[in-house]
């Protein structure tokens, strides 16, 4: 088995070991509450080995301040839900002041989805310029294409002309593979198995001073922003993940660079391919290429077939077909559903790369010499 799809999932070592509830008052309580605060640390230790300022035109990297606090991290069910928390929370706990929201179209739809919620009740607007806006939502790396986009020039630009502004970052797929200054940012929300760590957990930076309103109500855990008994085990297991990765930050991204400089060979093989981006500077992680003449679909189960695990750039509804995420940023129907998403992770090797680029042009040389007859 090649697994290629990292950037849906990555593989886990989850191994659960038994936890207690942290709030009961008892030794097992007490060890438990005692596991999670050393994972709070763990994790926010992890965002501030990521939080350096990077010239992006450059290898340069220096240490920026503060560094993250432990007291700001909560810990969610996951992306989606630390997203929802930093865009809804925010909203109802500013409605007074009058919110406006602001994300591109493309962000992830865990964003654009409570953007909309929001504003369909009338407890946000949207504005056209993101100087003019209360919260401005972006992702670190693009789910779709892995472009990366320069949250430090973002974010600076922003706050020179909208110092009030909260922004939010979306690191769902940044979150321990990427360095990100963190200077002028207010959240930023991660995954746990984003980073082999188990599905079902995730967590949301909050930098002290930013009022959310909770979306879950109850026992008052997570400093009263997420109630209910915490997933100790599996947050353990996701900062073990965050240590392991967030100290080879670098290394780890040189060797997934030499996969995807294989997979993109791939144009030298066969006509008739595009990589699809929006800019020069790329995740590693991510490889979206289109086979021209072959459905994206097709090319998928295909590959499944015969062992290599990959998934498709362009979604469609079943019922009433959406614009996929390559459609709506701007990309040409024929690239949107030809699209193909390579994704890579610490763990795949090059041989792994190099077997699955043979497998590709074997299917797909077959594949067009079917359509084409």
């Amino acid at each position: 088995m090649i697994y290629f799809d990292n950037a849906a999932t990555t593989s886990s070592t989850y191994a659960p070991k038994l936890y207690y509830n942290p709030s009961s008052p008892h030794a097992l309580g007490i060890a438990s509450e005692r596991a999670l605060r050393d994972a709070r640390i763990t994790i926010a230790s992890a965002l501030n080995s990521m939080n350096k300022s990077v010239n992006r035109s450059q290898i340069n990297i220096a240490n920026t301040t503060p560094p993250p606090s432990s007291d700001e991290i909560v810990f969610t069910s996951g992306g989606t839900e630390s997203n929802n928390l930093a865009i809804l929370g925010f909203t109802l706990a500013n409605t007074k002041h009058g919110v406006s929201l602001v994300a591109s179209p493309h962000e992830h739809p865990s964003i654009t989805a409570p953007i909309h919620f929001a504003q369909e009740r009338n407890w946000a607007t949207a504005k056209d310029a993101e100087h003019k806006a209360s919260l401005i939502s972006i992702s670190h790396i693009n789910h779709e294409t892995g472009d990366i986009n320069d949250i430090e020039a973002i974010s600076s630009d922003i706050k020179k002309n909208n110092q009030a502004a909260v922004i939010h970052i979306d690191g769902a797929q940044g979150f321990c593979k990427e360095y990100v200054s963190l200077r002028n940012i207010d959240m930023y929300s991660f995954s746990g198995h984003k980073i082999h760590g188990p599905t079902g957990v995730g967590g949301l930076w909050v930098k002290n001073g930013i009022r959310l309103t909770p979306l879950q109500h109850g026992g008052g855990q997570e400093s009263n922003l997420r109630a209910g008994t915490e997933n100790v085990a599996a947050i353990v297991q996701m900062a073990e993940s965050a240590k392991n990765l967030s100290h080879s930050i670098q290394e780890n991204h040189n060797h997934v660079s030499k996969l995807k400089m294989v997979l993109a060979s791939l144009q030298d093989s066969l006509p008739d391919i595009t990589i699809n981006t929006l800019s020069q500077d790329t995740s590693p992680y991510i490889l979206n290429m289109s086979f021209f003449g072959v459905k994206g679909e097709i090319l998928v189960h295909a590959l499944s077939e015969k062992g290599v695990f990959v998934s498709m750039g362009a979604a469609c509804n079943s019922r009433k077909r959406a614009k996929s995420a390559l459609e709506i940023m701007g990309f040409p129907l024929e690239i949107a559903q030809s699209a193909v998403r390579f994704s890579f992770s610490p763990f795949n090797t090059c041989e792994e790369a190099e077997q699955a680029c043979e497998i590709v042009v074997d299917i797909v040389k077959r594949l067009r010499s079917i359509i084409r007859k």
